[in-house]
């Protein structure tokens, strides 16, 4: 190799090192370092090549979410060569992407491994789901999922997309599942939060959320062709003297999430509820709910008779009624 040449890595379809130089196959496994490095143990070393390379660049996922590693310059590596690791996306944590990857070993036995990467999760300008990951410098990869995402009847989401088979190129779909909570207190957005300590959290841009039959129902631009749909958050509406108007959203395990909201309220003609809601800072969330004459039963006198001479009441989220 001539002085100062850089060397030039590929990956085979079994996931292992190439270097096309020297005509070699290194046998060995990935693993990712704490600060999202790509390194790769050798696991019949030599004198040269090294017993552990590491690799270094900018993270990013191909159009089959195969996790991809574009090389930079440092590590006497060939700038701009890209490294495509074969595998499928298994789990996605509020701080962590797992990818499930097989490789061969030189006497062609199959094994399975994991890597995976640290980061968190946000949303783009087109409300596209991006996972960011974590360097050791303040510079930070983006890998943007293209696929679609869906909200289930437990109020998750699930994001689908498909990726060709290994061995008969059949499309096969796959399914990651985010396990977080929802928060509803902004106006024309909506958040789900998986872990608030490190703002791991998917802010939505939305319309006005309207109630509906089965819960809130909201319309969201996604990618940037524009293209609309619409989302439900599954849920019911509850009225109570000691927390006011709350809206409760079943979630994995049989339980309920409770979202505790502020509102101003009045009878109208037909005896039915009319509230303008408003979020936990006292601020008009653009949404008008009307819920029937039942929901009267259970509050207090003073509270019935308030609406009935057209009074209008006020629900201060967490604290009930006030007039």
């Amino acid at each position: 190799m001539r002085k100062n040449e850089k060397i030039r890595y590929e990956i085979d379809p079994f996931n292992r090192v190439i270097i096309p130089r020297f005509r070699t196959i290194l046998d060995g496994e990935f693993r990712v370092s704490k600060n999202n490095l790509l390194c790769y143990r050798v696991k019949a070393p030599s004198s040269s090549p090294p017993q552990q390379l590491k690799l270094s660049g900018n993270w990013t996922l191909d159009k089959d979410h195969n996790l991809m590693l574009i090389l930079d310059k440092e590590n006497n590596q060939r700038q701009g060569d890209k490294l495509t690791l074969t595998g499928e996306i298994i789990d996605a944590k509020a701080d962590e992407l797992t990818f499930s990857l097989a490789t061969k070993d030189c006497s062609q036995g199959t094994h399975f491994y994991l890597l995976k990467l640290g980061g968190r999760w946000q949303v783009d300008e087109y409300n596209r789901l991006n996972f960011l990951v974590s360097k050791e410098t303040d510079i930070i990869d983006t890998l943007t999922f293209l696929g679609s995402w869906e909200v289930d009847r437990h109020n998750q989401i699930i994001y689908t997309y498909t990726q060709a088979g290994l061995k008969t190129k059949d499309k096969l779909t796959r399914l990651l599942t985010f396990k977080g909570f929802w928060d509803i207190n902004e106006k024309n957005r909506i958040s789900y939060v998986l872990n608030k300590e490190i703002g791991s959290r998917l802010d939505f841009r939305v319309s006005l959320g309207k109630p509906v039959d089965r819960g809130l129902q909201y319309e969201i631009g996604i990618g940037a062709g524009g293209a609309r749909k619409k989302i439900l958050l599954f849920g019911a509406w509850k009225l109570n003297e000691r927390l006011g108007l709350t809206f409760e959203m079943p979630v994995e395990g049989g339980k309920n999430q409770e979202i505790i909201l502020g509102a101003t309220c009045k009878l109208n003609k037909d005896y039915n509820l009319e509230l303008k809601l408003k979020n936990n800072r006292h601020e008009d969330m653009g949404m008008d709910l009307k819920l029937s004459r039942t929901f009267l039963k259970g509050l207090g006198q003073a509270y019935i008779e308030a609406l009935k001479e057209g009074r209008e009441i006020s629900l201060v989220a967490g604290i009930g009624f006030r007039w």
